[in-house]
């Protein structure tokens, strides 16, 4: 007669794994996010150039969306916008977004004049603006956008969600977006 005993691990095995795919998780739903906020971010820029007469100005918004994700110390920080991650910095982000009244401040620059405007106490200059000391409706291409993706990002790091994204990772099935909810 043998006596032992048999033990079957592997059970055990695919909880470890799922665990360890855990960090990779948050940064896959990190990254997913930041990649389809910026996406929606550029066709909010491109449906406010469509209707701009600035299609110039609008068209650099587009191009100069970027992001920027730092990890470290168990936290992860993202930065979306203009002039961020090495995308150049577009000065009239801001009223563009949030509306105001350029000052009509004319300085002689380099390449000609240049329009000063407030951005609270920060005074911005602006390079071939057509009509000094305009008001500049919001348009709330970032900020509208931002606002419908915020709670998007809450729910998709909620930790059972990323626990499923990592227990879809261990399984060998990653990038399979339609599993994730």
């Amino acid at each position: 007669m043998t006596i032992g005993l048999r033990a079957d691990f592997s059970g055990a095995i695919k909880k470890t794994n799922v665990l360890l795919n855990l960090g990779k998780a948050s940064k896959y739903q990190c990254t997913s996010w930041t990649a389809e906020t910026i996406r929606l971010l550029m066709r909010s820029a491109a449906n406010m150039q469509k209707s701009s007469k600035y299609k110039k100005k609008t068209s650099m918004l587009m191009r100069n969306i970027g992001k920027e994700i730092q990890s470290g110390d168990n936290r992860w920080q993202i930065a979306i916008g203009t002039g961020i991650g090495g995308k150049k910095t577009v000065p009239y982000a801001l009223i563009q977004d949030k509306g105001g009244i350029t000052k009509p401040h004319l300085i002689q620059a380099k390449a000609g004049k240049a329009l000063a405007f407030m951005v609270g106490s920060e005074m911005r200059f602006l390079r071939h603006v057509h009509h000094p000391g305009s008001n500049i409706p919001a348009s709330g291409w970032f900020s509208n956008v931002i606002a419908k993706q915020e709670p998007i990002l809450s729910a998709m790091m909620q930790p059972n969600v990323v626990l499923t994204v990592a227990e879809i990772m261990a399984s060998g099935a990653v990038g399979m977006r339609s599993e994730i909810t």
